[in-house]
């Protein structure tokens, strides 16, 4: 993690993690904004709501000189690797392409966004230009190459799709933001709910969604919510009165496969 040193950057905590010149050669890092807690309000007043249900923890955010292009630079540290592929999966949208800088990483015109460890990246230009698309991942491989962590292993989610079917298309959220950003259709279908983190697979004619919740009793309020039996509720699949397909994986994780 680099510690940004000088006058000029004062304000930025130490523990932050960000890049300076020496990362990336012939670049000006301008304008550091630093943010943690619910100070982020101060900086994305209709957004933060999300994160903060998420599990945020700091942000550090600049401008990037590089090649005659200018970047906005953001690296949101999560509480962890869950927390962080949760934002990154809800915010990806028509991926470009996705560059092998980590196993999360989505490319746009736009907008180059990463996943590695606890940290969400987002870099923004603003001509979507090739040249711009090119200095946008020697920015992102500087920001991951400091990072040591691992990041999340969606197969204890899902388990039997392939690494890269769940990596590409699998969603994570908690809670009534990441439901009403990532899967908005199914928010009656958690109205009200609360304690679980939810991995999505949505496939050509079930959706399958990996519900943990924070423990047995939790599970039982939500099994009591849709009327199912919960002596019936095993590891072997049941079939629900309204059409689901449901499974135990453990006392407080339950397989939901909705038919479309």
């Amino acid at each position: 993690m680099t510690l940004i040193a000088g006058s000029s950057y004062s304000q930025v905590n130490n523990s932050f993690l960000s890049i300076d010149k020496s990362d990336l050669p012939g670049s000006r890092i301008q304008n550091i904004r630093t943010f943690n807690g619910t100070s982020l309000f101060g900086y994305i007043d209709g957004g933060a709501d999300l994160y903060l249900e998420y599990g945020f923890s700091s942000l550090w955010v600049s401008e990037i000189i590089l090649n005659g292009g200018k970047y906005k630079t953001e690296i949101y540290e999560m509480n962890g690797p869950e927390e962080a592929f949760g934002i990154f999966s809800i915010s990806r949208f028509r991926c470009k392409s996705r560059p092998a800088l980590t196993p999360f990483t989505c490319q746009t015109k736009y907008q180059l966004q990463i996943c590695s460890g606890p940290y969400y990246v987002s870099i923004i230009n603003s001509t979507g230009s090739k040249n711009d698309s090119i200095a946008s991942l020697r920015i992102g491989e500087a920001i991951v190459s400091k990072i040591e962590n691992s990041s999340v292993d969606l197969s204890g989610y899902l388990p039997g799709f392939s690494k890269e079917t769940l990596n590409n298309n699998a969603l994570l959220v908690k809670g009534r933001l990441g439901i009403n950003n990532g899967v908005p259709d199914l928010y009656d279908y958690f109205n009200g709910v609360t304690g679980y983190t939810m991995a999505v697979l949505k496939g050509n004619d079930k959706t399958t969604l990996s519900v943990k919740f924070n423990n047995p009793a939790d599970l039982a309020s939500f099994a009591e919510m849709h009327k199912w039996d919960m002596e019936k509720i095993t590891t072997e699949p049941f079939k629900t009165d309204s059409g689901e397909v449901v499974r135990k994986l453990s006392d407080r994780h339950l397989i939901i496969e909705i038919p479309q």
